[in-house]
């Protein structure tokens, strides 16, 4: 069970430099002042986080040995056991890419402003260890994506891994986070990652969560996007027994845009909760948020769009597309879209459906001899490659392919 006592004397065990001591202790008051999102907060009406006040969790044993197989990744790997740098790579620029410990001043004292709304987030800021810090220069690209991967590997840990990224003026990058498990342990994985995108910034921002039954996974990712800059975000998730996404996206300057695509499978009796708010802050600003989902056996999936245009803002333009899969009558799928508008000059939208394959899909294909379950994982996998675009432009379709197949419900399945 989890206990004041429990986070304060974890907060006791982290490392770290002076500069964060102070931090630690405050986000760790305000955490427990707050407690744990329920279900009487409206954001949190579908997803209930009671599991893990019964599960013994603690902070992974420091003196643990980690022996742990890095596959193969298409670029520049960052590779985390348990919340330790177990390797990275050197193929990047010095002072690029590096633990969040090591940051400039000016860099740093960014830590926290974007995610200080959420009791989850300051639970992050008191116990993260071994964060990551990205700082691409300015009118820099580099030529490898950066893959970020942190793996839970002891049995009833809970990790926070942090990540900072600041992309100077007209900077372009790749970025992949990777969060996996080895086997079925149960643990929770609390993450959290900080973006600032500065004038005619670009970043590419994959998140993969996989993980088995064993798993819980929840995250918050904060953008703040100046002029002109671009943001463009693609959410996989393919894995744990619960996992709560939440994307905030703040275009701060004219000119900035921002692309959240997203995929959920909730097969067996995984519970998967995706959440974007999107703030039109500056006039001039455009969105698109297209999420694709699919739930079987006893799964259920959550997808809750809220865009936001300011008033006094100009020319926003934002596009909300929510289309979702039930594959078995024992699984459930809430689709919420919103718009909340204090503008009049604006083009807004956004639509969300909820239904079945498609009966004469099937049979066509079928009349041509392919097999019904073959012809099943077709459809499932046309329908989440509508989401895939952004692998396509990355780069990184080959990688992700056969894990996307590879998740996809089977016919007939369901978790005890």
């Amino acid at each position: 069970m989890i206990t004041d006592t429990l986070y304060t004397e974890a907060l006791a065990r982290i490392p770290g430099p002076g500069w964060l001591a102070d931090g630690r202790r405050l986000a760790l008051g305000r955490f427990l002042a707050r407690g744990l999102p329920n279900t009487r907060d409206e954001d949190w009406r579908y997803t209930s986080l009671e599991p893990l006040e019964r599960q013994d969790l603690r902070l992974p044993d420091a003196g643990a040995d980690t022996v742990l197989a890095i596959e193969d990744y298409p670029g520049a790997l960052m590779a985390f056991a348990d919340n330790r740098l177990i390797w990275q790579d050197t193929r990047l620029p010095d002072r690029m890419l590096g633990a969040l410990e090591d940051a400039e001043a000016p860099v740093r004292h960014s830590l926290g402003t974007l995610t200080q709304d959420s009791a989850l987030a300051q639970l992050n800021l008191a116990l993260w260890r071994e964060g990551v810090c990205l700082r691409v220069p300015a009118v820099y690209r580099p030529r490898l994506p950066i893959f970020l991967r942190f793996a839970a590997v002891q049995d009833g840990v809970m990790l926070h891994p942090r990540v900072l990224v600041v992309m100077e003026p007209h900077a372009d990058a790749i970025l992949v986070e990777h969060f996996c498990a080895d086997g079925g342990v149960p643990h929770w994985q609390n993450a959290v990652a900080e973006i600032f995108l500065k004038p005619g910034a670009r970043l590419t921002h994959i998140r993969l969560i996989e993980g088995g039954e064993g798993a819980t996974h929840t995250h918050l990712v904060g953008v703040r996007q100046e002029r002109d800059s671009q943001y463009r975000g693609l959410t996989l998730g393919l894995g744990g027994r619960l996992a709560r996404q939440d994307i905030q996206a703040m275009l701060a300057e004219e000119g900035a845009e921002a692309r959240l695509d997203g995929l959920f499978v909730a097969d067996g009796r995984r519970h998967l909760d995706h959440h974007l708010r999107i703030d039109h802050a500056a006039s001039h600003t455009t969105s698109r948020a297209t999420w694709r989902g699919m739930a079987g056996g006893r799964g259920r999936g959550i997808f809750d769009g809220r865009v936001l245009v300011r008033h006094g803002t100009l020319g926003a333009d934002a596009r909300q597309d929510s289309r979702n899969l039930l594959l078995s009558p024992h699984a459930e799928i809430d689709a919420k879209p919103q718009l909340e508008i204090y503008s009049d000059e604006v083009r807004c939208g956004h639509g969300a459906t909820v239904g079945s394959l498609d009966e004469a899909a099937l049979f066509y294909l079928a009349s041509r001899g392919i097999d019904p379950a073959t012809a099943r994982g077709m459809l499932l996998l046309g329908f989440a490659n509508q989401v895939m675009g952004l692998a396509d432009d990355a780069g990184l379709r080959d990688w992700l392919q056969p894990r996307l197949e590879a998740a996809l419900p089977k016919q007939g399945e369901v978790w005890t």
